[in-house]
């Protein structure tokens, strides 16, 4: 591969700064704003105005990607100097640096573990201090899982800090939102990286460590909401193999509530995507297998089980596309719904 540069890029490298556009960037990601930051790569065709690094409209921050190779060189030169030993007094660049690292790279393991030293090192703190810091950090994590950053959003290094974050919160009894976590981190996420089975891995996390962040186990109506909301983004996007999964991996999970009240949550799950599969003639293998699955199971009525063999009939007759989906859920329903019901 070659290594040359183009006139145009060589060009645009020497016409400003590296310093200053580091000292833009870094005062454009330290911007603080009661919601998450909005960044975006700009392309050649949108060139920024002479003199001008960053982008900035309130939350939204957009840069070029040239910009940012010029403030990457600039962030590791910091970074290298003090990662050894940093005095307290540069803890702040240091991290500001480490910030730019990962916009650059959100797989740039050495500057997420930095930036976990220097939360450790806090802990010392007073309580006050840590959770202003931990605040912080997860503005900082979940503006670049939000954003539409394609390779961030779907970051395992990126959502494994999260979670180390999210750890530390909890060793401290910090207060927690799960449906926060939810509508305004997962679902941005798995709506700007279709089939983010990061994200929702994340989400299942959560959900089976719910308890140990209140003394309080979730209640059946917050798990109810939860299923509520997940499913209504499944029927929005009804080819998202990690959404249904999910939304299959909660209506699973007998201990949130009582088995009557979890007949009732299945139930109503197989009704709602069984009545838009019908209405839309959707076809799409995701819809099929968790809808099979569930009927499989056992877990909901004679009632629901007849219609979802009359559905499938009914749409073979009106759409060409997608038989085999259709056919291949039929049959297999048949064959491990008799299994599941001697168990």
């Amino acid at each position: 591969m070659s290594r040359a540069v183009d006139p145009e890029t060589v060009a645009l490298l020497k016409n400003s700064d590296p310093e200053i556009v580091y000292d833009d960037m870094v005062k454009a990601l330290s911007t603080e704003t009661d919601s998450l930051l909005d960044i975006e790569f700009l392309g050649k065709s949108h060139p920024l105005p002479e003199g001008c690094n960053v982008l900035i409209d309130g939350s939204s921050i957009a840069i070029t990607k040239i910009k940012l190779v010029q403030a990457f060189v600039v962030a590791r030169k910091i970074f290298i100097r003090y990662i050894r030993d940093c005095p307290d007094e540069k803890t702040l660049d240091f991290q500001n640096a480490t910030a730019v690292m990962l916009l650059m790279d959100p797989e740039h393991l050495t500057a997420a573990n930095a930036r976990k030293r220097l939360i450790q090192k806090s802990q010392q703190d007073s309580k006050a201090d840590l959770e202003a810091l931990l605040r912080r950090e997860m503005h900082f994590v979940d503006s670049y899982l939000t954003s539409r950053l394609h390779r961030h959003t779907k970051s395992p290094t990126l959502w494994g800090h999260r979670r180390w974050v999210l750890d530390i919160c909890k060793s401290i009894q910090m207060e927690y939102d799960i449906h926060h976590d939810l509508k305004y981190v997962v679902l941005i996420a798995a709506e700007r990286h279709p089939k983010n089975y990061y994200a929702w891995s994340h989400l299942r996390w959560l959900v089976q460590s719910s308890t140990a962040y209140s003394d309080v186990q979730m209640t059946n109506s917050d798990f109810n909401r939860l299923v509520s909301v997940v499913k209504d983004w499944c029927l929005r996007h009804p080819a998202d193999t990690s959404g249904f999964s999910f939304l299959l991996f909660c209506l699973s999970m007998p201990r949130f509530s009582e088995h009557s009240s979890q007949m009732q949550l299945r139930s109503s799950a197989c009704s709602d995507v069984l009545r838009l599969a019908v209405a839309f003639k959707w076809t799409h293998e995701t819809i099929w297998v968790f809808l099979r699955t569930l009927v499989a199971s056992g877990g909901v009525s004679k009632v629901q089980e007849k219609a979802f063999f009359q559905a499938i009939e009914d749409i073979q007759a009106l759409q060409a596309d997608g038989q085999r989906f259709l056919v291949a859920a039929q049959d297999w329903c048949r064959e491990y719904s008799q299994k599941n019901e001697l168990i």
